[in-house]
């Protein structure tokens, strides 16, 4: 029998329950998520709850996930007022009442306050989490690391490169994301960029390609206050070493000046300016490598280049703290004597220009806190010019020497517009996005006026001796071609937080392009999942898998309006005299290109699965498998090359019939093994090593088989096949008087295609194999490549708290090295079988340089 309690015990009980239960019907949890403009998870970020007179009621800072939760709030009407370092304050009418008050979503605006400021802590971000976007096998620099590594001409989009999966790539390059929405470019200079990822949330129904196709840039935006950075770049090749097939040292130099500035537009903190200027002076030189008959020749010659590129933002943050910003872009470049070097000499180099203009618009509505609506569009017209140095018949000596003209004469005028309109919905578990993408509505113009005098190919330099070209191509008629392409593109994509261990993203992407009218099948579903085996787990598992397409680019398109058998007409001689008379052109059957009817927009398969573990407390080891298969990939065929053992073509009245098919295959393997954090307190970085094996049966939409009729006989390893890479990136500081950064890249070869150098069975194409020889069967040459960033910054800080904050103005000089080990690097090997370079190196990437930086920020 239970003893009696107290009659005060008993009591006291009972008014305790009758407190918690009335404390519990007053009081509700508040709960949310605050991200960037590109959709990162803001770590840290402080979040408070205010009264009506303003005083703080809770306090916390958002975790890893970027989420807050003040829990046991009482009834009433308050003011939420988010701040981060780098990001505009937000401050939101909150109100707690009978109901609970679903999950807030925020996006906080890029208001950088200086130069090395981060989205997210270095501890934070090499935290394993169940995010989708939290994968740890991503490369992230942020500011302050771009400012350490050594990164040649500020060119960071070329540094980080090395992070892509060549082969993952599509037909139109590198897909670049600028703060959340695919670009044609960054918009800014280097100095006004805040962070670059790859790999970032690889199945996201956001964006057209996988996440090693695609490098996404999240740029600085305006501050309440004068914020700039001034840069100056200089190498001249005095201090450089010899390039490996040259017989003297060229003479080089590059100047660079770079710079931008942020600040107040008017008294008030709600418009702000950026505006980034870049001014680029190479005077570089191209090695010539070439056999002739009066033997061979070693030779420097300059090419030249000049770019401009200035750019004005302004920003506006509105009461409603919706966010707007415009701005406009110019863009100038001249390249003088491109395409020479190695067995191409300097008479047959081009000059090229180009220029645009830009005006970017992007708008971020707040309906509410939980839905958001970001639109942004672009509208832009630019025109690149080539004329070749002379206007002579170019010359193609098969492992020699290519002579003569280049023969490649055009003009390109593009009027695009590119846009994107997504929309976001939080509410508790869920996070939805949908919207659509418009990569691409352009009038272009192609003006085509190559190979007007012609092209002679020689199969080694005895038939140039004896003037018996293999084949001589030449081109005629109405050179002018204008068109309207059109891409669209709409997405779904819901991403779930199943469990605070389990998140789940579910999405859908729907391609169109014109042209290719396969409607009803370009829908392209993505999924991926993380999962962690406890709360405080520190491995988690993530995995997950997605189709992704293709499209054409614009060339191929061209191409089928130019060679219609109309309007440029292309003549393709086998075994020709030499030189060819015009009249015996006369009644010869044109090429043309035409497009398979059964054309359909190629489409890849990516699948993955991974494990992340937390090593030390700011650092994260990974390793991931991916595997890959491409089909409907795009190859050319010759429809009316000439069987075997025939010189004439099967159709009399027609010469070459290129045609565009999708039958092209492709499949890849491959271990990603990737460490991100801290080594010690003086060294932070990230390497990653994969080991990869690419086969496939195309190199893309102009690849020809060596033979039209037996196109599947063209499996082997793919172009760009690299079985071992491994690369590092990192900084670090072992005294407080210099910092040091470093890039490593150790790569094994590519392979390289072995042929002929002749046009053996008459099809006009010079890409046939000698017998035993299937493709790609040349081992390329390997790399090895290190960089290095020697750096010192004086701080003129008038006190120590602005010092300790960042806020000093600061000078930074830096020496840079490149190719520290002046390692020989061949670039190209000669495949020409029977050719003296046979199986050696033509051309190499530059030897050993040095570089000085001068930066002063403020």
């Amino acid at each position: 029998m239970m003893p009696r309690l107290p009659k005060f015990l008993l009591l006291t009980l009972v008014f305790t329950a009758a407190v918690t239960a009335a404390t519990a019907a007053q009081s509700r949890p508040l709960t949310g998520t605050v991200q960037d403009p590109s959709d990162a998870f803001v770590v840290g970020a402080a979040v408070e709850l205010l009264s009506s007179d303003k005083t703080a009621v809770a306090k916390t800072t958002t975790d890893s996930s970027g989420a807050f939760r003040l829990d046991r709030m009482p009834r009433g009407d308050y003011t939420l007022h988010i701040h981060a370092d780098g990001f505009g304050e937000v401050q939101m009418p909150v109100s707690l009442g009978d109901k609970p008050l679903p999950g807030i979503h925020i996006v906080l605006a890029v208001f950088a306050a200086n130069e090395s400021i981060t989205v997210q802590t270095e501890e934070s971000a090499t935290k394993v989490g169940t995010d989708p976007g939290e994968n740890q096998s991503a490369n992230t620099v942020d500011r302050d690391a771009l400012d350490r590594i050594p990164i040649f001409d500020q060119d960071y989009i070329t540094t980080l490169s090395r992070f892509l999966d060549d082969n993952a790539i599509g037909t139109n390059g590198v897909t670049l994301v600028v703060n959340g929405v695919e670009a044609n470019g960054p918009g800014v200079t280097p100095s006004a960029v805040r962070e670059v990822k790859i790999n970032q949330n690889p199945y996201s129904a956001l964006f057209s390609r996988p996440g090693r196709a695609r490098l996404e840039i999240t740029t600085k935006g305006g501050t309440p206050q004068f914020h700039g950075s001034l840069n100056f770049l200089f190498r001249d090749s005095i201090f450089d070493a010899q390039n490996a097939f040259a017989k003297t040292k060229p003479s080089e130099q590059r100047r660079f000046y770079e710079g931008s500035l942020t600040g107040p537009l008017g008294n008030g903190k709600k418009t702000t300016f950026l505006l980034s200027m870049e001014r680029n002076e190479d005077d570089q030189q191209a090695t010539v490598f070439a056999h002739l008959l009066q033997g061979d020749i070693h030779q420097n010659v300059p090419s030249p280049t000049r770019y401009f590129f200035g750019s004005g933002r302004v920003f506006h943050t509105f009461a409603n703290n919706d966010q707007f910003w415009i701005s406009y872009s110019y863009e100038h470049e001249t390249r003088s004597s491109q395409g020479v070097g190695g067995y191409v000499l300097s008479e047959a180099g081009s000059n090229a220009r180009s220029q645009e203009h830009e005006i970017n618009v992007s708008y971020l509505h707040v309906f509410s806190p939980r839905w958001l609506n970001q639109l942004r569009f672009l509208v832009g017209y630019n025109d690149n010019t080539t004329a070749s140095l002379n206007a002579n018949p170019q010359l193609v000596v098969s492992g020699a020497f290519t002579g003569g003209g280049a023969q490649a004469d055009n003009k390109r005028t593009e009027a695009h517009f590119d846009g994107t309109d997504i929309v976001s919905y939080a509410n508790g578990k869920h996070e939805l996005k949908f919207g659509i993408d418009v990569p691409d509505i352009s009038r272009r113009g192609a003006d085509d006026y190559a190979n007007r005098a012609g092209t002679y190919t020689f199969e080694s330099l005895a038939k140039f001796q004896a003037m018996q070209p293999s084949s001589y191509l030449v081109q005629a008629g109405q050179g002018r071609v204008v068109f309207l392409e059109k891409i669209f593109a709409g997405f779904f994509e819901d991403s779930i937080r199943v469990r605070p261990n389990f998140s789940l993203s579910l999405g859908m992407r729907y391609y169109w392009q014109n042209f290719f009218h396969d409607v009803p099948t370009n829908f392209a579903p993505r999924i991926s999942f993380a999962y962690a085996p406890s709360t405080n787990s520190k491995a988690v598992i993530r995995g997950g898998a997605g189709m992704f397409y293709d499209r054409s680019g614009a060339r191929p398109i061209a191409d089928l309006l130019h060679f219609n058998g109309v309007n440029l007409l292309r003549y393709i001689v086998a075994n020709p005299t030499f030189p060819v008379s015009p009249g015996s052109l006369v009644g010869l059957p044109a090429s043309v290109v035409v497009l398979d009817p059964l054309a359909k927009l190629p489409r890849t398969v990516q699948y993955s699965f991974g494990l992340e573990r937390q090593l030390t407390k700011k650092s994260t080891l990974s390793a991931t498998y991916v595997g890959s298969r491409g089909v409907h990939l795009f190859r050319s065929v010759d429809a009316n090359a000439p069987l075997f053992g025939s010189t004439s073509r099967p159709n009399q009245n027609l010469g070459q019939e290129r045609t565009i098919q999708p039958e092209g295959f492709q499949r890849s393997n491959s271990l990603e093994l990737t460490f991100r954090g801290k080594v010690s307190k003086f060294f932070s970085g990230q390497a990653q090593y994969t080991l990869n094996s690419t086969r496939n049966n195309t190199s893309g939409i102009s690849f020809f088989p060596a033979n039209s009729y037996a196109p599947n006989q063209e499996w082997a390893r793919s172009d760009n096949d690299r079985r071992h890479k491994f690369d590092l990136l990192g900084s670090a500081k072992p005294t407080k008087f210099f910092s040091v950064g470093l890039a490593l890249s150790i790569y094994s070869g590519k392979p390289v295609d072995v042929t002929t150098g002749g046009d053996d069975n008459f099809d006009g194409i010079v890409n046939d194999r000698p017998p035993g020889y299937p493709r790609n069967s040349l081992h390329g040459p390997g790399q090895v490549n290190l960089d290095l960033n020697l750096a010192h910054d004086f701080v003129f800080a008038k006190t120590k708290l602005a010092k300790a904050k960042g806020e000093a103005p600061t000078l930074s000089v830096a020496l840079n090295s490149f190719n520290v080990l002046n390692h020989r690097n061949d670039v190209t090997y000669s495949g020409i079988y029977g050719s003296g370079d046979f199986g050696r190196g033509v051309q190499a990437l530059p030897p050993r340089r040095m570089q000085i930086d001068v930066e002063f920020k403020f």
